[in-house]
């Protein structure tokens, strides 16, 4: 099996070297790693020796061509026995048959030798490679190295490679909406007298521009003194070098002055700034704000601020009412529910038994009112904005007796409505589907009127058990008291009683008959 295998891969390797593709330069594989560069000295042990046969085409901005002179002394190319050409490029649309050696560590310049192809495509050269014999060895292609961090240049490799303050490792963020022109909130003071001078980015949602134009006054830009820029934005890719000016107490527009740089990275800003020499001074940046509270916008500052519908200080909470639920009919000893004076505005229902507007159609007398209110259309998603729903009311007249148009929006985890006064007295919306609990299905709340003090607790229980003790003490004594007086009956001799002749007087006997004379 084994045998077959090597004899297969050797067919293959066959059909491919003595069958070329019709064409090279459109049939071939890219082969991008710029670790193979002559100047790359670091060895990641690249081994071609499980190439695949066949035509190859080198795009790393390294370069693609391959070294036509020997490598001494190995160790290039990302591997230790490096591969290069032992002869000449072709012309254009030419097919050369050269020889490739590896050069080893001992400064032999061919220590292996390999049969290769080269072809001239007008543009680029593709190479018709074979695997290594050994391991590891690789192919070499190109003189050039990714530039260094924090440099740059066209290709992002050299040469040409410098340093460049647009790159994120060159410059530091300045993330603080504080700085805005419209801040007028100095407390506590921004203070850059401590700043390290460098290039800086404004990330804030505040903006990124300086201000062009002297403060009106000072106590702007989270600081006392304000610094603006005097001088204009370079175009793309320049850089300008212009004065910051910061505005002083009796409206001085130059109160200081210092030499800064601009330079436009295309997509952003960049200033090369320096301490302050006073404090508190400090650089603005932008001219937006933070959204008031219950305000939104895309990105949470001005402008486009606008009501945020589901924010707690912008609706109104409906709680309990369980019997707006389409399950409950009015009965008839009930008072309606009554929606015609409730107030404009958003509401948000909060009840067991459902919290949105039912979309079903709702008969009389169903929702705890005598004319309720449901929605025709389904819940919007979360990603739609507010959106308007149709509203009718059930009458005498028909289900949708009367129709308006209400807005909703889904909050997530809940949605919100924005009501008006119902058409009618005893009209109402219909809220929830599920049917309202029973009292055995309920559990048993206490009265909050008569609930306990827990305050009052220790005292209520020491007062029990007290009352408990002494009744517990006057059983004891009364059954103490009972044994004792049966025990003093039972000590006492039983009494003598004669025969009395009821029809006979006493007898009299006299004491002294009974006494001997002397």
């Amino acid at each position: 099996m084994k045998q077959l295998f090597y004899s297969r891969a050797t067919l293959y390797q066959i059909v491919l070297r003595y069958f070329p593709s019709a064409n090279p330069c459109r049939d071939y594989v890219e082969l991008d790693d710029w670790r193979r560069s002559v100047s790359n000295g670091d060895t990641y042990q690249l081994c071609d020796t499980f190439l695949v046969p066949g035509w190859y085409r080198v795009i790393s901005q390294a370069g693609q061509e391959m070294p036509t002179e020997c490598i001494r002394g190995g160790f290039r190319c990302g591997t230790t026995d490096t591969v290069w050409m032992n002869g000449t490029f072709p012309d254009a649309e030419e097919v050369k048959n050269v020889t490739a050696c590896a050069s080893d560590y001992n400064d032999n310049c061919c220590a292996n030798s390999y049969d290769i192809q080269v072809k001239n495509c007008s543009g680029y050269y593709v190479y018709n490679l074979v695997p290594t014999k050994s391991c590891p060895q690789a192919y070499c292609f190109g003189y050039e190295l990714p530039c260094p961090l924090g440099e740059t240049s066209p290709t992002n490799f050299t040469p040409g490679c410098k340093y460049d303050a647009c790159l994120k490792i060159n410059h530091n963020e300045i993330n603080d909406w504080r700085r805005s022109v419209a801040n007028n909130n100095t407390l506590p003071a921004i203070c850059d007298s401590f700043l390290k001078t460098g290039w800086y980015r404004p990330t804030s949602k505040a903006g990124q521009y300086m201000p062009t134009e002297c403060p009106l006054n000072a106590f702007t830009c989270g600081t006392t003194h304000p610094i603006w820029m005097n001088g204009v934005f370079p175009e793309s890719g320049e850089t300008n070098n212009v004065i910051a000016c910061s505005v002083g107490y009796t409206n001085d527009c130059c109160l200081n002055q210092y030499d800064i740089q601009v330079k436009n990275c295309s997509h952003f800003l960049l200033y090369n700034l320096k301490s302050t020499k006073n404090c508190p001074e400090a650089y603005c940046f932008g001219s937006e704000l933070p959204c008031a509270e219950g305000e939104i916008s895309e990105n949470g500052f001005s402008p486009g601020c606008k009501i945020d519908p589901c924010h707690a200080v912008n609706y109104k909470v409906i709680k309990g009412q369980e019997k707006r639920t389409s399950n409950y009919t009015l009965q008839p000893d009930e008072d309606p529910i009554d929606d015609s004076h409730l107030p404009t505005s958003f509401y948000r229902f909060d009840s067991q038994t459902g919290n949105d507007i039912v979309n079903e159609e709702q008969a009389m007398f169903q929702c705890g009112t005598k004319f309720p209110i449901y929605m025709i259309g389904s819940i919007p998603n979360v990603t739609d904005q507010t959106v308007s729903r149709r509203f009718c009311m059930s009458g005498y007249n028909g289900s949708c007796e009367h129709e308006s148009q209400i807005k909703i929006q889904n909050c997530g985890n809940f949605r919100v409505y924005f009501l008006k006064p119902s058409p009618l007295k005893d009209s109402g919306y219909c809220a929830g589907t599920l049917p309202i609990q029973t009292n055995q299905d309920k559990p048993v709340v206490p009265d909050a009127k008569k609930t306990i003090d827990d305050d009052d607790l220790p005292w209520i229980v020491t007062v029990a058990v007290l009352g408990l003790v002494c009744t517990i003490l006057t059983g004891i004594i009364l059954v103490k008291k009972l044994l004792a007086k049966t025990r003093v009956h039972e000590e006492l001799p039983p009494p003598s009683y004669s025969s009395v002749n009821v029809n006979k007087p006493p007898i009299l006997h006299d004491i002294h008959a009974s006494i001997p004379q002397k």
